[in-house]
């Protein structure tokens, strides 16, 4: 009986120790990140002047934040490309057959040990150069009656080409690159201020080359793939997730200090603004309009840059999309949309409690 519950309890101890150590966490990060430095000071001068302490503000914050952030982790993964029995035949072609093709070279290194093992980004750049060298190939099996090798090549190039979307899909957004580039980093620092714009440029680029992939008409050159997706392993939609969830957690508390005020009538007196009522209001203007807004819009900035490529990347390799990875980004979009509604409603919240006397 006493082990027993030792053991029911065991989880709830857990789950006690995860909440106090993403209290601890999170007041670590407040202290040295720009943005939830700015958020605090203003939420605490304003739960000062509205006399309503911030522990009144009904939520952990540690909870606030573990729950948004565990919602958007990381990207679930794509669906995998289609398998094809025919492609796995191309091990036992006659490689003597194939002597003067450029395509020998591609089947050599994609059936070596490295190359059945390799990462997805090179085996879709495995496919790519099979697509771009195969009808060569084909034509001179055919012109030196090698008829039965070329038909096997026509139909793996074939189908090479039309799970192409799936390839792709797997290699950039089933990819770690893109896994990083969303991962939520513990710490922000003086976020915005420090990032470059170089990760839009980088989406830009990499929808580019996709629509040209699946479109057939791309380069040589678009075949060097992993330069380009290394260049995303610095957590830039991460950062602005993260960014988000602190700006959507400090007005909120912001927001339930102006309800409970605004309910207890601190800001009316007489049927006039109240003192505590103008205070706040300098409050707001000081430190909402001008320092966390300012903050919030320059990290907007950066969710306007990236967002076009990302939908048109995902857009572009719909088809490959599970309902796990839909639901994972329609819930990354709910919370940088927050980025521009947070801030609108706390406005509206804002003019509400401190001009309805």
């Amino acid at each position: 009986m006493q082990q027993r519950v030792k053991t029911d309890f065991r989880p709830l101890a857990l789950r006690a120790v995860f909440f106090l150590f993403s209290a601890v966490l999170i007041a670590g990060c407040s202290s040295r990140d720009l943005g939830a430095g700015k958020l605090e000071n203003y939420v605490s001068r304003l739960s000062s002047a509205s006399k309503v302490p911030i522990s009144d503000a009904a939520f952990t914050d540690a909870a606030f934040t573990y729950k948004r952030t565990l919602s958007v982790a990381k990207p679930p993964g794509v669906a995998p490309p289609p398998a094809n029995e025919d492609v796995d035949t191309l091990s036992i072609i006659d490689f003597l057959a194939l002597s003067g093709c450029e395509l020998q070279a591609n089947i050599a290194k994609r059936n070596t040990t490295m190359g059945q093992s390799a990462a997805a980004s090179q085996q879709l750049i495995f496919d790519l150069e099979f697509i771009r060298l195969a009808p060569a190939c084909i034509d001179k099996l055919r012109a030196e009656d090698e008829g039965a090798i070329a038909d096997l090549l026509t139909t793996s190039l074939k189908q090479r080409s039309d799970r192409r979307v799936f390839t792709i899909a797997a290699a950039i957004l089933g990819g770690t690159e893109w896994r990083e580039f969303w991962r939520i980093p513990e710490l922000l620092g003086d976020y915005p201020t420090s990032a470059s714009g170089d990760s839009a440029q980088t989406l830009w680029e990499l929808s580019e080359r996709i629509k040209r992939f699946l479109e057939g008409n791309w380069s040589t050159a678009d075949e060097d793939l992993e330069p380009l997706l290394a260049k995303l392993r610095i957590a830039a939609g991460g950062q602005i997730l993260r960014a988000a969830i602190l700006q959507e957690q400090g007005l909120t508390q912001a927001n339930q200090i102006l309800a409970t005020a605004s309910k207890a009538g601190t800001y009316c007196s007489g049927g006039r603004p109240s003192e505590a009522a103008t205070i706040a209001k300098t409050i707001v203007a000081k430190y909402f309009a001008g320092d966390v807004q300012i903050w919030s819009s320059a990290v907007s900035q950066r969710h306007y840059e990236i967002q076009t490529p990302v939908a048109k990347i995902e857009v572009m390799l719909a088809e490959a999309l599970t309902r796990n990875y839909i639901a994972w980004a329609e819930e990354r979009d709910r919370q940088l949309n927050a980025l521009f509604s947070a801030p609108r409603k706390h406005v509206s919240l804002i003019q509400t409690a401190l001009d309805n006397c």
